[in-house]
């Protein structure tokens, strides 16, 4: 067993270990489990926990998300299985108390100690503690704890069946829409709503200990969670905090808090003894720091993300003369973030607007929709992928990310590096278009659920605003003809559970004076906060109020006005495969999986109901494949989706951008950055970390200061956009010099050169229009020319540079084979040592204009190791160009050579 101690200590980088006379709470964690199925036929040890059935029994059946293993291991969803662990019991006091706390149970469970019922759980979001002092053993005999989780398969079923028996029409939808293995009555449980399947990842009903189980030792109560609001005058940051203490006490009780915070105060600020309500055990209070002894903390890309330790100190006791000898003391150590964040919904021209204030500085949202991180909860906390994930984010410069409604609420390790990245976090609650049941226990459990997360990320500085849920009220909205009589009734029942109950929960991290935060926003979309009255929106995707999500898949991605003059982009996008190696690897063989195998894994992981449609179609408008055929050229079909997606995001981004003139788009996020299995998906980031090109191409569409071409057919002009996006303490005016270069796709010198200045200050855009045959060489037409768009400062330096193409690239003329050649140059594996640096420059040699270069490593031994090119999916106008190629593995040498490397042009598809 792990024990942790909470020691009274001044230091904040280390926490002693005390003995167990140390009067302080004990914690022990267990991690030492077996699992076995109900008839006791299959029994294994448990390595660790976290742990989930389908994770335990990996080795013995293979790994869920491989081949089409989430269809052949469906079996274990539908069974009973039993973790057991056995553990000691600790020298009691007189007063002391024990608790089981379960902070992470999925879902549905019956605990045993000792061969008695202690209780139950039915919500995956919750933590649970029992009372078990009396239930222990004494010493030296050991306790055995038993979670029985029931089989959520038929546990849905059952919940479903009982509305049904009781006259209550049954909570649409009963099953989600979508192509392949899916279950039903997702809407039952409180539990991860994508665990029954979609339009884009597997049916995977998981059950198993997501979080640690602890045993508590302890007198009157714990320190649970500490909601530190922030707020400042014209000399003062205020740090208006609640302490949360667990307790069964059924009377009043005694407490005495200090707070530590060496960087922040003088001294300890310490609170007299004080009573505290047993019906409500909160502590409140107030700590006053001045303006110069504090910095801020902004967004990625404004500012730094300044976090200061403060140690928070309890004793909680039962009389006014505590014991000295009882555990009274628990501790939370938290990193506080200072800064203000407003959502502006000021009435304009047009509506209202709908942007974020940091600091008293607007800020136009850059970022993606966050999925969790592996379709299997015990796994979607590992701390390397998340931070690969989130640090992917911040890199191409992401100032928010969307916590996603069908998921979780992220880790403690998502929410601290978020605060670390400077990524503001949207969250959503784990509620996610369908009708909820409100029956008296479901909806006491979610109230505890909604009051107990917002008590744990209330304090982070990343944290922007919660939403109660993800696109419920649309489904109301748009499928009101289909639910009839119902109609009326679910609408009553939303109204009552989010707007109501759920609402009012989370009031308890709001303050009366101030808003530590906006919201809470009911749904997405919606018209916003100020526009949501008691009724329903006739159209939550009104354009002019709140945010709305953009899903028009049938229309041409490539064209700028295809895309919504909403305030507030909340969710966009299209779809691509991941690369061919990422398949490969799914089928757990490397490189030598046939064609036909491959396009039968792609077949089983599409779930979009649409099918490869709305991709092929896309490609087809822009590019030179024949889509019915592509699972005979799967590896084109591939790159041809990442370059759509890529150029359709970069359209959509690039036209959000340009319309944050007077507040009218402020904010894009895509769906989505990460995956959670390999699949045709709409992600930036596929299954094993691997980026997509749009990944590559969002370090540039996404950076602060960038210089937009877009086409306006209206007029047959280019509008080229110079903006600007970072924040200057005091203002000033920069002057930049953007240069359009006409080139043709046989030369590598321009036959023309536009040249415009710009001059900009921090925050500000400025378009200008140019009529399109101002670019145009001699008499050739625009299928034989392209533009490259080269923003410098005014000391020549590059600072971004752009590309248009006047056509389609289907009909691109001229082009030539560029008789690219590479050259890979990296370590010499004979004289390395330890820690070995695997990086490589990748030289490549081209003799015309190389469209579109996309690289990928094709070796099996090196495709499993993480790694990141300098730049992908470039069109190279020079003949010689250098690309930079990282892997993260530094325990061997790697010896990479260019045939490891397949390498792609558009070219090849054009002669």
């Amino acid at each position: 067993m792990f024990k942790t101690f909470y020691p009274c200590c001044a230091l904040l980088i280390a926490i002693a270990v005390h003995t167990l006379e140390a009067k302080t709470v004990l914690v022990e964690e267990l991690t030492k489990w077996t699992l076995r199925n109900a008839t006791s036929s299959l029994k294994i040890d448990v390595a660790r926990v976290p742990s989930g059935v389908y994770t335990a029994l990996k080795e013995t059946y293979g790994d869920l998300l491989e081949k089409e293993n989430n269809v052949a291991l469906s079996w274990i969803a539908n069974q009973t299985w039993i973790y057991s662990t056995t553990f000691d019991s600790v020298e009691l006091g007189s007063d002391s108390l024990v608790n089981l706390t379960l902070h992470g149970v999925d879902t549905v469970s019956k605990l045993w100690l000792n061969g008695e019922l202690i209780g139950e759980t039915d919500n995956m979001f919750i933590r649970y503690s029992f009372a078990i002092g009396h239930f222990l053993l004494p010493s030296p005999s050991q306790n055995t704890l038993e979670i029985e989780l029931l089989s959520p398969l038929q546990e849905a079923r059952i919940r479903a069946q009982k509305l049904e028996e009781t006259g209550t029409a049954t909570a649409p939808p009963s099953c989600p829409t979508a192509l392949g293995y899916v279950e039903c009555h997702r809407n039952m449980l409180r539990k991860m709503q994508m665990s029954f399947g979609g339009e884009w990842n597997p049916a995977a009903l998981s059950s198993g200990i997501w979080k640690p189980v602890t045993i508590e030792y302890y007198t009157v109560g714990i320190l649970r969670d500490v909601d530190v609001a922030i707020n400042r005058n014209d000399t003062h940051w205020t740090m208006d905090c609640r302490a949360f203490v667990s307790s069964p006490a059924l009377q009043n009780f005694y407490a005495k808090l200090v707070v530590y915070a060496s960087e922040l105060l003088d001294e300890p600020l310490v609170m007299d003894q004080q009573e505290v309500n047993y019906a409500s055990p909160v502590l409140e209070f107030k700590i006053h720091i001045p303006l110069d002894r504090v910095t801020l903390w902004w967004p990625n890309g404004y500012g730094k993300q300044r976090l200061y330790p403060v140690l928070f100190s309890v004793k909680c006791f039962s009389s006014e003369a505590p014991n000295l000898s009882s555990r009274t003391e628990s501790q939370k150590l938290l990193k506080i973030g200072f800064r203000t964040i407003e959502l502006v919904e000021d009435v304009d021209r047009i509506g209202r607007t709908f942007f974020f204030r940091v600091n008293g500085h607007p800020i136009f949202m850059k970022g993606a929709n966050y999925v969790p991180a592996n379709t299997l909860p015990e796994l979607s906390a590992e701390a390397d992928t998340v931070q690969h994930l989130l640090k992917s984010a911040h890199d191409v410069h992401m100032n928010m990310i969307r916590v996603w409604g069908g998921g979780l609420y992220e880790s403690e390790t998502f929410y601290n590096l978020a605060d670390y990245y400077g990524l503001l976090v949207w969250q959503d609650m784990t509620f996610s278009k369908a009708a909820y049941p409100l029956t008296d226990d479901f909806v006491a459990s979610v109230c505890l659920e909604t009051m107990q997360n917002a008590q744990r990320l209330s304090y982070h500085p990343s944290l922007a605003m919660i939403v109660t849920n993800n696109e419920i009220e649309l489904f109301l909205v748009k499928n009101r003809s289909e639910f009839g009589e119902n109609a009326t009734r679910l609408e009553k029942d939303y109204q009552a559970l989010f707007m109501g109950t759920l609402k009012h929960e989370l009031s308890i991290i709001s303050r009366n004076d101030f808003n530590p935060r906006p919201g809470p926003l009911i749904s997405t979309p919606s018209l916003g906060i100020e526009e949501s009255g008691k009724e329903l929106a006739k159209d939550p995707q009104t354009p002019n109020f709140g945010d709305i999500h953009f899903w028009e898949d049938e229309k041409d991605g490539f064209d700028p006005e295809t895309y919504p003059h909403g305030r507030f982009v909340s969710e966009f996008g299209y779809a691509s495969l991941p690369m061919l190696s990422t398949w490969q690897r799914a089928l757990g063989n490397g490189s030598d999986e046939s064609n036909e195998s491959i396009a039968a894994l792609i077949r089983s992981h599409h779930h979009d109901p649409k099918g490869f449609i709305p991709i092929l179609k896309l490609i087809a408008l822009q590019l030179p494949f024949m889509p019915h055929n592509w699972d005979e050229n799967i590896q084109e079909f591939i790159y041809f989706s990442q370059v759509s997606q890529a150029m359709t995001a970069k359209t959509a981004v690039d036209l959000f951008r340009t319309l944050r003139t007077e507040n009218q788009t402020m904010g894009a996020l895509m769906w989505q950055l990460n995956d959670v299995w390999v699949a045709p998906t709409w992600s930036c980031i596929d299954f094993y970390g691997n980026f997509k090109i749009v990944y590559y191409w969002a370090k540039d569409f996404l950076a602060p200061t960038r210089v937009i071409a877009l086409y306006d057919k209206n007029t047959d002009s280019l509008n080229v956009t110079l903006t600007r996006e970072d924040y200057m303490e005091h203002a000033d005016t920069l002057l930049y010099h953007v240069k359009i270069n006409t080139y043709l796709w046989t030369d590598f010198i321009a036959k023309k050169t536009i040249a415009r200045a710009f001059a900009l200050g921090s925050n500000e855009l400025e378009a200008r229009p140019i009529p399109l045959d101002t670019f145009l060489y001699e008499n050739h037409s625009k299928e034989e020319i392209f533009l490259e768009i080269v923003l410098e400062d005014n000391n020549g330096v590059t600072i971004a540079r752009n590309y248009f193409y006047p056509v389609p690239i289907k009909n691109v003329k001229g082009i030539k084979d560029p008789e690219l050649a590479l050259e890979v140059v990296g370590p010499d594996c004979s004289t390395a040592k330890q820690p070995y640096t695997n990086s490589f420059s990748l030289r490549i040699t081209v003799k015309y204009p190389a469209l579109l270069v996309y690289l990928e490593v094709s070796h099996p031994d090196y495709f499993k190791e993480r790694h990141q090119f300098s730049t992908n999916g470039f069109t190279q106008t020079e003949p010689r160009k250098t690309v930079h190629l990282e892997f993260e593995n530094s325990s061997e040498c790697l010896r990479l050579t260019s045939e490891h490397i397949k390498v792609q042009t558009m070219n090849q598809y054009l002669i």
